[in-house]
């Protein structure tokens, strides 16, 4: 047997490897043999992922640890994430090609926790990578265009030319490396979505995804999406048709109602105007059939008619009582529950917190979601005084 798959319960369990970065290299030798690194593995690597053991234990080891990886205690954990993901990330996409592995891939869709932990990661990833090599873009085309202006750019002090060529430099050593990143969490997302919904429209992840999606969107196809446009985008890995053609799948892909709302109460990107922006260049482009830019038009009406309804029934509860509020994010509770420590928070923002940190944070003790204790009594409280709020609202008017 080979020894990759002798350490398989041990990369699921740490039962003996407790130390995260010998756990990292036994991914990393899985990602060298992988045919789309090394094509000259091809044997090898089929050998591997068509074992018993691999088939059984693969793709749940690789979840676990893509979400452990986030704390390893090393000063440079913050990075080193992205380069050990974005191994997952492609072993991933080679062992999806295998049908062998398709059960395993479902069991761990449906299983709830822990690929609910994937994928809030991979949001955070996604929104990272993509805003840091997007501003390295706009940064690139700023300088780029200064020095096209060569009688402009000559009257520069030296020491500013050579400044600004240093932060070009570095400018393009990030955004191909987080491009390249990017790419990849983008892909799984590409692929997960046409897979399962379900989970991604969680609350404490769809609005936070439909966040993610709009921004995006918004730095692609909004008023500043001329400041992206860079020369030889391909030195850079920038593919932004592939790229609004991904994110525009995505959204067809878990288009509900609820995923709609979830678009539609993001009040930071979102807007009637970006979205038929989008629609006119995937038209002009030739970027989507017209079915599916069809359907997308169809997503968009459907928004703005939440949109709308929002607009008209809109209440201030701003002046809530502070117990009917969450401490942390000063917003009303919907569904309140009581922490260990004593205090009092809404569901979903306690849950999305869990994802990120198993911690109480005011106590910072351990917190795990069947700790949380439910308040029906205070939640018939807040849901009266919203009533009353309403027809406050509907008589004045």
């Amino acid at each position: 047997m080979p020894l990759p798959l002798s350490l398989l319960k041990d990369l699921r369990h740490q039962n003996y490897i407790r130390n995260p970065y010998l756990i990292a290299k036994l991914v990393e030798v899985l990602f060298v043999t992988n045919p789309a690194v090394q094509p000259r593995t091809q044997r090898f690597s089929e050998m591997m992922e068509n074992h018993p053991l691999s088939i059984k234990q693969l793709v749940p080891a690789l979840m676990k640890f893509y979400t452990d990886v986030e704390h390893t205690g090393a000063t440079s954990e913050f990075y080193d994430k992205f380069t050990i993901r974005y191994h997952i990330s492609t072993i991933f996409k080679s062992l999806w090609q295998n049908s062998a592995h398709h059960g395993t891939f479902m069991e761990e869709f449906n299983s709830g926790k822990q690929f609910v932990r994937y994928i809030n990661m991979l949001i955070n990833d996604t929104t990272f990578l993509l805003d840091e090599s997007l501003e390295s873009l706009k940064r690139i085309h700023e300088v780029q265009e200064e020095m096209k202006n060569k009688e402009q750019w000559d009257l520069l002090p030296r020491d500013q030319q050579q400044s600004r060529q240093s932060q070009l430099t570095q400018d393009e050593r990030v955004s191909r490396s987080y491009l390249a990143l990017a790419t990849e969490t983008v892909d799984m997302f590409h692929i997960l979505t046409k897979q399962v919904q379900k989970p991604f429209l969680r609350p404490e992840l769809g609005p936070r995804l439909a966040a993610m999606l709009n921004f995006n969107l918004q730095q692609l196809c909004g008023p500043k999406c001329r400041d992206l446009k860079v020369e030889n985008p391909e030195k850079y890995g920038f593919e932004p048709k592939k790229l609004l053609d991904q994110l525009t799948d995505i959204y067809l892909q878990l288009d509900c109602a609820r995923f709609a709302k979830a678009i539609a109460d993001d009040q930071r990107s979102y807007s009637r105007e970006l979205f038929e922006e989008v629609i006119s260049k995937m038209t002009k482009a030739g970027i989507k059939s017209t079915i599916a830019v069809e359907k997308f038009k169809l997503l968009s009406e459907k928004v703005e008619e939440i949109v709308a309804r929002n607009s008209q029934s809109e209440i201030d509860y701003s002046d809530a009582p502070d117990e009917f509020k969450d401490p942390l994010m000063d917003t009303l509770m919907s569904d309140p529950v009581r922490l260990p420590s004593g205090n009092v928070m809404d569901r979903s923002i306690i849950l999305r917190h869990l994802l990120n940190s198993p911690t109480d944070p005011f106590s910072r003790q351990n917190l795990t979601e069947n700790m949380l204790e439910s308040l029906p009594e205070l939640k018939e409280r807040i849901q009266a005084w919203m009533r009353e709020k309403l027809n406050a609202g509907r008589y004045s008017q």
